[in-house]
């Protein structure tokens, strides 16, 4: 056996624990809801399945050899099928034997195993397969690189690669399809890709993970078939007409009988297997494919099969005229006479739609290249309007989404001319049966570990019994918000068109907990007029206006009055009483409940039917009479639980209104608290981190988490028996990101002492943290509260600061850390910060004055509005204000920790690069200031913190990535603009810019601008920048110092002064733009570049008829980049 061979048992067992665990996971929440397939025979006809089990099956049916790699989630995400079918049930294929299975870790040198096989049993030219992510292509890239011969003459090597394009991505910290990597890998190897177009079509999965295999053993050299990754492996819908396993053998068979064609080439290769594939089945695949209006003038490009199916399936649904679309089937090799005949003969304009995967890889999946290039050389590039939309790896493609990307290219278009087409029916036409089921788009929301999981699945069950409809069902968890989330998605259409889309106009949303609303806008994806359920399961409503008024968020009442929804309570806080009173449905009830509640809304005339429904859920094996869920339901109505609730149009003013900006002078004169919370805006899409919920060794409840005071006894013993416990030392464990402990080193103020502002330069020694940066990042300060103030309040609140508390983590509820009551003072709890509402109305729980408990509720409540916001942007009162003011409100301690906000981490530019500072990371901060209402000089929390800093003191730091990036070239001029600390990233860029000097590379110019009041006080880093021009090393400072003459000079005033140079720069040279500093000056350094734009234009006798797009471009490039807040 290969050396990184993963051990399979033949009875399908593992003596690992993590291959059970995993095997259990899957079972869990990768099983298919609407049943398992035990035989891959049973794949055929019309069945509900996964595509990743239709492509599963197809392998299984031809290959005789089966070679399968660990992926991105859990090693037998992509296999599990296989790995059942072959060790489990002893499943034959088509051939009539059980493939040789064998399954390897991603590591380096992946591709040595199979190699190594290869070379010493053959295969008799059949194609190898391999199931693997598209990070493993990564790792297997320089072995099969060193086995390719570009000349040509390559050794036979036919390996049928199926590849996901699975990938977890950093940036957004999300499962997604990374098309990019395995195209670049798959073109430097010269191998070819096939992907199939449509995501609904079962059969022509089917088809290309067949072709793939049959290009294999037709030109005996490696092949790909690439597919979507997350959407392939959890997307469960019915397919119809798929091939048995019979009839896949006998169609490859039938293929490998009509190779008499010996290709000269690749290209011909391919167009050979395609010609005898279409010639047995009827079908008419290509290497592209076009869809939408044969006269069409603006045609869209797209590859990948989940965003092109929604493209495709919007175009055909809405009837749009002028508008088609190119779907690239054949990425690679990229046949040039095919994709010009695909094209309209009326094109005018084309939208070339380009998975990006960061701002470093500008190149993308390489498509770009490979159209525009086989535009010019056919004589078409001067001819067609190009035009780029390149979209992140986590970009979701919904109706909304795909119709704002065509109305932003395509002028005469309105989302509404788009979208008119959607779902509208939801209710059954003609006679209902115990089956029937209605139309529509559903969106559940719970916790990860609640009872929505497994409802889910049984509500997508029964709907799908209807056998007039198509029903589909995509679940998703986000395990790094609100202790775990999970959302379900499903459909029920009259066709599998709409399948698999993401809802973004649902019909009926489910929402487990409030909670859920403070991690994403759930509103947001309903429907006007559509029903929200809401389950309350903490708290008896005796009063149901009270409810309303105490329980549900402001925000919240304000998007139900404005989309026109419906509200119904599903209140599971009777369940006590229900099982008492009908003890046969124990243990059910909940389940029966919340599906009661939503066959009531879907489809309120299945009136007894629904006990059909109830029974249909939860499938053959359930057992339990239809007079009992009569009965059921029957105490149910008498318990009022579920409860409508009347959506009061007064609800519409209990909006906040906005705060009014203050007006600023563009010196800054206004104060700037860094505490001012910014409106959060919530995402409207659930961010998929796993394929699974967060492991628990038990339920926590997060809304009842309890901190315990706990004794040095227990605490001597936990650390004695630490591993017992699970007890281990970590470096904050309560931040979700990678800490680093640094050093003070400097600590230098630049402003006179006798100045109003304190601006500061500090510095850190980074020693053998690990601490690594790059220029443009910002440094993350984990600050604390000043001693002095913490040791104030353990006497005010009379508290032992050495006591200790056992609490729950804030990200990971079961994970318990243990500190002292100072250490959370200190490094937790931003007592002196500002509250907000929920503070308020938390604390009146335990104010024992019922006066100051009435005021309290005021203040959380819309008629305290004008007095709350006073509290915070006129008095700017503190938790310890509060808490002074309203006397009987005294939570304990474990309590209080729970409603006062954590200590925010705050970010500052570094300006310093580190292959100058090796060994160090500088900072420029101001320290913010202000005198409140009471006459208190009040501080920003951290750059108080920081500058109170003495040399030697250690500090708890993080790194945060930027968009402030230098440009590619070298030569590339940069032209700088940073008012006060907004300097900061460009002392670093040109100490990169001293260190590229130094390597013998070639700089281009460099301009900077700076704005600041006093030339005296504030020309920070001055001495600096003087010397860098004296060297030659700036090109030219452009220093606006608004006060220092009567007329008041600013940054843009100097930024003109220049502008013919700056027109060189910018146009001629195609140098990069940067704005760091408050956002007040962006408009007016934004006209500048536009005048710099018009002037290029006009030296050659060009008009520039849309300056702002060309802004916007360079933004897009990188070339304008704003650093502003």
């Amino acid at each position: 056996m290969a050396p990184h061979a993963l051990t399979v048992d033949s009875k399908g067992s593992s003596s690992s624990a993590s291959f059970n665990e995993q095997q259990q996971f899957l079972d869990e929440h990768l099983s298919n809801p609407f049943g398992s397939t035990a035989h891959p025979e049973l794949i055929k006809g019309t069945i509900y399945t996964s595509p990743l089990t239709i492509v599963n099956q197809t392998i299984y049916s031809i290959s005789s050899k089966i070679f399968s790699y660990s992926s991105v989630g859990i090693d037998n995400l992509l296999d599990s099928n296989i790995d059942n079918w072959n060790n489990t049930f002893d499943r034959v294929n088509s051939f009539g034997i059980k493939p040789f299975y064998n399954k390897f870790e991603v590591r380096s040198g992946a591709s040595n195993a199979i190699l190594g096989y290869f070379k010493k049993n053959g295969t008799n030219g059949q194609p190898l397969s391999i199931i693997s992510g598209s990070n493993a292509l990564t790792y297997m890239r320089p072995t099969l690189s060193s086995s390719t011969n570009t000349s040509g003459d390559s050794p036979s090597l036919p390996l049928a690669f199926n590849v996901s394009a699975i990938d977890f991505d950093f940036n957004s910290d999300s499962l997604v399809s990374n098309y990019s990597a395995p195209l670049n890998i798959a073109r430097s190897l010269g191998y070819s890709i096939f992907t199939p177009l449509d995501f609904n079509n079962g059969v022509e999965i089917q088809h290309t993970t067949l072709l793939n295999h049959y290009l294999v053993s037709l030109i005996g050299q490696p092949s790909l078939n690439l597919f979507d990754g997350p959407n392939f492996i959890k997307y469960y819908s019915k397919f119809s007409n798929l091939l048995s396993v019979e009839e896949l053998g006998t169609l490859y068979q039938s293929l490998l009988n009509k190779s008499d064609q010996i290709p000269t080439n690749l290209d011909e290769a391919i167009d050979i297997a395609f010609q005898n594939l279409n010639a047995l089945t009827g079908e008419n695949y290509s290497q592209f494919e076009y869809i939408g209006d044969a006269n069409a003038d603006t045609v869209l490009i797209s590859y990948g099969t989940f965003e092109t199916t929604q493209l495709s399936n919007l175009i055909k649904k809405s009837g749009i005229k002028s508008i088609g679309l190119v779907k690239i089937r054949v990425p690679v090799p990229f046949n040039q006479q095919k994709f010009i005949a695909t094209l309209p003969k009326s094109t005018k304009k084309i939208i070339i739609l380009d998975q990006k995967v960061n701002d470093e890889n500008t190149n993308g999946t390489g498509l770009i290249s490979d159209i525009t290039s086989t535009l010019f050389l056919n004589g078409l590039y001067h001819n067609l309007k190009i035009e780029e939309f390149n979209y992140p790896l986590n970009f979701e493609w919904t109706p909304i989404t795909i119709s704002k990307i065509l109305v932003n290219f395509v002028d005469s278009l309105s989302e509404d001319d788009i979208l008119s087409s959607s779902i509208e029916t939801r209710f059954v036409d003609g006679p209902l049966t115990a089956n029937s089921s209605p139309v529509g788009k559903y969106l559940l929301w719970g916790k990860d570990n609640g009872i929505l999981v497994k409802t889910a699945d049984k509500l997508a069950l029964s709907l799908s019994l209807d056998d007039s409809k198509v029903v589909s069902i995509r679940n998703k968890f986000d395990t790094s918000s609100n202790g775990g989330i999970f959302q379900s998605q499903i459909i029920s259409s009259e066709n599998a068109i709409s399948g698999g889309e993401t809802i973004d106009s649902a019909d009926l949303i489910i929402l487990e907990d409030l909670s859920i609303l403070n991690s994403y806008d759930v509103l947001a994806t309903s429907k006007p007029e559509s029903t929200i359920l809401l389950i309350n399961s903490v708290g008896k409503i005796d009063d149901v206006n009270e409810f309303v008024e105490k329980k549900l968020p402001v925000d919240f009442k304000v998007s139900l009055v404005k989309n026109q929804n419906k509200l119904v309570i599903i209140d599971l806080t009777i369940l006590k009483e229900l099982d008492e009173l009908n003890q046969s449905t124990k243990g059910f009830s909940e389940e029966f409940l919340i599906q009661l509640a939503f066959w009531r809304s879907t489809l309120p005339d299945l009136k007894s039917f629904i006990v059909n429904k109830l029974l249909q859920a939860n499938g053959n094996g359930f057992e339990l009479l239809a007079v009992v869920l009569d009965k059921f339901i029957q105490i149910i109505d008498e318990n009022n639980g579920l409860k409508s609730i009347e959506v009061s149009p007064e609800w519409a003013s209990l909006e906040v209104a906005p705060v009014d900006e203050e007006k600023k002078d563009q010196d800054g004169d206004e104060i700037l608290d860094e505490d001012i919370e910014e409106p959060v805006v919530l995402p409207f899409f659930p961010v998929e981190t796993s394929f699974f919920p967060n492991p628990r060794e038990g339920v926590v409840d997060s809304e009842n988490v309890e901190n315990n005071l706990i004794g040095y006894k227990e605490l001597a013993t936990k650390f004695t028996f630490a591993e017992a416990y699970g007890v281990k030392k970590e470096l904050r464990p309560d931040l979700p990101v990678k800490n680093f402990v640094v050093k003070v080193q400097e600590n230098k103020r630049l402003t006179p002492q006798e100045y109003s502002r304190n601006i500061f330069h500090i510095e850190f020694d980074i020693g053998d943290s690990g601490l690594t940066y790059d220029i443009g990042e910002a440094l993350g300060i984990h600050g604390r509260n000043n001693e002095e103030d913490v040791d104030q309040f353990l006497e005010f609140y009379n508290l032992d600061g050495d006591a200790l508390i056992e609490t729950n983590n804030k990200d990971d509820a079961k994970i318990l850390e243990i500190k002292s009551v100072k250490q959370i003072l200190l490094d937790n709890l931003d007592f002196l910060g500002k509250p907000g509402k929920k503070f308020y109305e938390s604390l009146s729980s335990f104010a024992t004055n019922e006066k100051e408990k009435e005021h309290l509720l005021k203040l959380s409540s819309a008629e305290g509005l004008e007095e709350l916001k006073k509290r915070q942007e006129v008095d700017f009162d503190t938790y310890v204000d509060i808490l002074t003011e309203f006397k009987s409100a005294r939570p304990s301690f474990e309590e209080l920790i729970k409603i006062i906000n954590p200590l925010k981490r705050r970010e500052y530019s570094i300006a310093s690069s580190q292959k100058i500072h090796t060994r160090a990371i500088h900072l420029l901060i101001v320290v913010v200031d202000w005198v409140d209402s009471r006459g208190r000089i009040r501080y920003g929390q951290c750059s108080k913190y920081l500058s109170d800093l003495k040399i030697g003191q250690e500090l708890v730091v993080s790194v945060k990535p930027s968009v402030m990036k230098l440009p590619k070239l070298t030569t590339q001029p940069i032209i700088m603009s940073g008012l006060g600390t907004g300097l900061a990233p460009f002392k670093a860029f040109i100490e990169e810019k001293i260190w590229q000097l130094e390597q013998g590379f070639e700089i281009g110019e460099i301009y900077l601008y700076l704005g600041s009041r006093h030339k005296k006080e504030e020309y920070l880093y001055g001495e600096l920048w003087e010397a860098y021009k004296e060297a030659g090393i700036l090109t030219h400072i452009g220093a606006a110092f608004s006060r220092d003459q009567p007329q008041k000079i600013y940054i843009q005033d100097k930024i003109r002064e220049s502008i013919e140079d700056l027109t060189d720069a910018v146009c001629a040279k195609q140098g990069s733009f940067y704005l760091c500093g408050p956002t007040w000056p962006v408009p007016d350094i934004t006209a500048c570049l536009e005048d710099i734009i018009r002037n290029g234009a006009k030296k050659e006798g060009k008009v520039v008829k849309d300056v702002a797009k060309i802004v916007e471009d360079m933004k897009e490039e990188g070339r304008y980049i704003l650093e502003v807040y």
